[in-house]
């Protein structure tokens, strides 16, 4: 009895190595990602966080531009929309926490992914 329950343990450990093997890490389609935070009054970009890379210039590009306009560029150099925040992440400042997002302002978030 005790060598089948240790054929068995060995054949499970066996199969769950042989399956890791195999396995592609999660993380190998992720090439690069964008945030634009965007205010929602103003409909302007207040601040954006990523890399310098593929047509967009790297963290603070793109301030001060439309949010639509934006959106446009980015998609032209290859880049698409995988989360907007318009409905459901929208944030409102009220009481000036300093963070990207103008005090008394609601803004909302764009994420952006390399295709």
């Amino acid at each position: 009895m005790k060598k089948a329950v240790s054929l068995m343990i060995c054949g499970i450990l066996l199969t769950i190595s042989f399956s890791l093997v195999h396995a592609s890490p999660a993380f190998a389609d992720l090439k690069a990602a964008v945030n634009a935070i965007c205010d929602a009054y103003t409909n302007g970009i207040v601040a954006t966080f990523g890399p310098a890379v593929s047509g967009f210039g790297g963290t603070g590009s793109g301030v001060g531009m439309d949010c639509g306009d934006f959106m446009v560029f980015m998609d032209q150099n290859k880049w698409h929309v995988i989360h907007d925040m318009r409905t459901g992440g929208a944030w409102f400042d009220i009481f000036g926490t300093g963070g990207p997002c103008p005090s008394g302002h609601a803004c909302f978030e764009l994420i952006f992914l390399k295709d």
